[in-house]
């Protein structure tokens, strides 16, 4: 059972920092839309099983508040939801401005429904 202090966390390991990293998932992932956003999925199989995250949005999506809401929500999934994901995956959400309309309900919905139905994310 996860410690309910530390295990949904989302700590610096969990998120994804350098553009070669960036790079690498956008290259090598496999593409999956979902409407108001593009998830990108890479399973890294270097032993690590550690899930990342990493957020892509430009000022198309509206302004900075609007964007921001849209990574915290974003993020608030991710680390609610990591547990239930495959081992050493790196995740690239790429938003669209469709989202900045779209209820925290239906983009959790949206998220978990896409990565499931590529076989990244599995109910216990």
């Amino acid at each position: 059972m996860l410690n309910s202090s530390r295990g949904f966390s989302f700590c610096y390991k969990e998120r994804l920092h350098l553009d070669r990293d960036f790079r690498n998932v956008i290259r090598k992932g496999r593409k999956i839309p979902a409407g108001f956003l593009t998830i990108i999925v890479f399973n890294r199989k270097d032993g690590n099983n550690i899930r990342r995250l990493g957020l892509v949005t430009s000022a198309k999506v509206g302004t900075a508040v609007q964007r921001n809401k849209a990574k915290r929500r974003l993020r608030e999934i991710f680390r609610t939801n990591k547990h239930k994901l495959t081992p050493g995956l790196d995740i690239i959400f790429i938003l669209k401005p469709e989202i900045k309309s779209t209820g925290y309900g239906k983009i959790k919905q949206t998220v978990l429904d896409s990565l499931k139905n590529a076989g990244f994310y599995s109910e216990p």
